[in-house]
């Protein structure tokens, strides 16, 4: 099984598009649902692309301290009234809470988020302090590492995901 990532502002303003389509009718936000992804979309790669199993990337990460093992806790998303857009926007913020679960006392990224494809949600944070972990490790374990174009492209992907707000994955 393959994960996509997908930069957070970016996956956020699909969302809001999909439920102003979903809505029916035109859209009120401004700048507009589907101007705003349009624009989101034309910064840059809003995927990281370079590969999808998250395997040794994990176990990397965990070796050089930026991210842990640990189990999701799931919670029950309550359904909400499709005409009734305050319970759409509870609800949607309930479900982003679960996505961007953490574990108290843990830093860096749960290990969880990159083995499945429920959604999660990496936040700003968590990449800072995977970064930061990342920049306490022995320079010349870090060339090592780096001299593997995939890990380059990882470290490269989480800092542009970083100043975009995180990625989700999916």
């Amino acid at each position: 099984m393959g994960i996509d990532l997908e930069l957070a502002d970016v996956a956020a303003a699909r969302y809001q598009h999909a439920f102003c389509l979903d809505s029916g009718r035109d859209c009120a936000h401004d700048p507009n649902c589907y101007e705003n992804l349009v624009r989101l979309v034309g910064l840059g790669p809003s995927e990281f692309l370079a590969f999808r199993r998250f395997t040794d990337i994990n176990e990397t990460m965990q070796r050089t301290g930026m991210g842990y093992e640990a189990e999701p806790q799931y919670y029950p998303v309550p359904a909400a009234d499709p005409d009734d857009e305050q319970a759409q926007q509870r609800r949607r913020a309930a479900d982003l809470r679960d996505r961007s679960q953490t574990v108290p006392g843990k830093s860096g990224i749960p290990a969880f988020k990159l083995r499945s494809n429920d959604r999660w949600v990496v936040t700003s944070r968590e990449i800072d302090e995977a970064l930061l972990a990342y920049a306490s490790v022995p320079p010349e374990q870090r060339a090592s590492l780096e001299a593997d174009p995939r890990w380059a492209s990882w470290l490269q992907w989480l800092v542009l995901a970083r100043e975009r707000g995180g990625f989700e994955a999916e």
